[in-house]
């Protein structure tokens, strides 16, 4: 069939809008009509040439639902008329990773950015005939897409699609960055660098926990606003020695338990670090342009404060688990979503939505399909 999409063909060039031929799914795949994708920044980061992909051109979004339209022979559990939301990592069921339930490190990872689906083939082409890939192995930025079934998880009908969409990445990296990562207790202090997409959900998930001091941290003054509805204690500007010295004051010179950086790594994560009690933990949830080789955090002071720094991809917990976990604290009235989305756009207004989340504008944009 064909479908419209929103194709990356050029570094620093806008996405531009073609129809596309879409291939039937094979055995273990299955076709997607997609409901509403969310215009996360590490999609922009590929626009920018910020983190590379391996083909050009490639359907981008990978924060995605939708309706599934037809499966193949193969496929477990999933049927026609199923709503489910997409996850960019692929839990292929098999790695070492995944038969120890930890799908948020399959072994298929890595191949995220490469074009092709599981099976190393293609299933769109532009007008020209040429093979298009699929960011993520998604391709969310389209009318209908096709994805193997370790890429879709079925989600209740009842949760609106453009909310589910929501939980695809945004929200588990950032409330699962403070629950399952840093694993942040009742009582503790935690800080929050950069409040977009990924920070506002860990001030959410601090919240969750029971942190009784949350600091958003942001050069944003809207976006602090806007962490207080969500949890914040307490807003700090997060530009560099004046972020240490605000947190140092705020807790007493001691620092917070727990450090998130949210936001471009490079420049906040040192900061950050200065301002986390010894033997806290720095947890950065953030994509650093490829380009970028070393963050500058002394040897010396790492060992002499025995502080832990690590990653978190999606909250450092299988999607699998996760996401029907999340909606179920959004059922119950504890986790905010609708509040998450500042603008919905068509799929030929994307760029423009890439232009908000540049100027600062949403916190979470989503293109939504009728």
């Amino acid at each position: 069939m064909n479908t419209l999409a929103a194709l990356f063909r050029t570094v620093g060039a806008p996405l531009s809008i073609e129809t596309i031929a879409l291939d039937a799914p094979k055995p273990t795949e299955l076709t997607v009509r997609v409901a509403a994708v969310g215009l996360c920044r590490t999609d922009l980061h590929v626009m920018r040439g910020e983190r590379r992909v391996a083909m050009s051109p490639m359907v981008l979004g990978h924060e995605a639902a939708g309706v599934v339209e037809s499966v193949g022979p193969a496929v477990q559990g999933i049927a026609p008329g199923d709503h489910v939301v997409l996850t960019f990592i692929p839990g292929c069921g098999v790695c070492r990773w995944c038969a120890k339930g930890l799908h948020h490190l399959c072994a298929e990872g890595p191949r995220i950015t490469q074009g092709p689906q599981l099976d190393g083939t293609c299933r769109r082409k532009d007008a020209h005939g040429k093979d298009v890939g699929a960011f993520c192995m998604i391709g969310g930025f389209a009318e209908r897409t096709v994805v193997d079934q370790a890429s879709a998880i079925v989600v209740d009908k009842d949760i609106p699609l453009d909310l589910a969409a929501l939980v695809a990445c945004g929200v588990p990296a950032g409330v699962g960055a403070a629950r399952h990562r840093a694993k942040v207790k009742a009582g503790d202090s935690v800080l929050v660098v950069g409040c977009g997409g990924d920070g506002m959900n860990v001030v959410q998930g601090a919240r969750l926990c029971g942190a009784t001091t949350i600091i958003a941290a942001d050069i944003n003054p809207d976006k602090l606003d806007l962490a207080r509805d969500f949890g914040a204690t307490h807003c700090v500007d997060s530009r560099g020695d004046v972020l240490t010295r605000d947190v140092l004051h705020l807790t007493e010179g001691i620092g917070v338990n727990h450090a998130f950086v949210c936001i471009d790594p490079a420049t906040t994560l040192l900061p950050a670090f200065r301002a986390t009690q010894k033997a806290g933990n720095v947890v950065v949830t953030a994509i650093t342009p490829d380009t970028v080789k070393s963050i500058d955090v002394p040897p010396l002071e790492l060992f002499a404060t025995q502080k832990a720094i690590m990653g978190a991809v999606y909250g450092f917990m299988s999607p699998r688990l996760q996401i029907p976990e999340l909606l179920r604290l959004y059922r119950s009235g504890d986790l905010k979503l609708r509040e998450l989305i500042t603008k919905t756009y068509s799929l030929s207004d994307i760029n423009q939505g890439y232009e908000d989340l540049e100027a600062g504008k949403n916190l979470r944009g989503v293109v939504t399909f009728d």
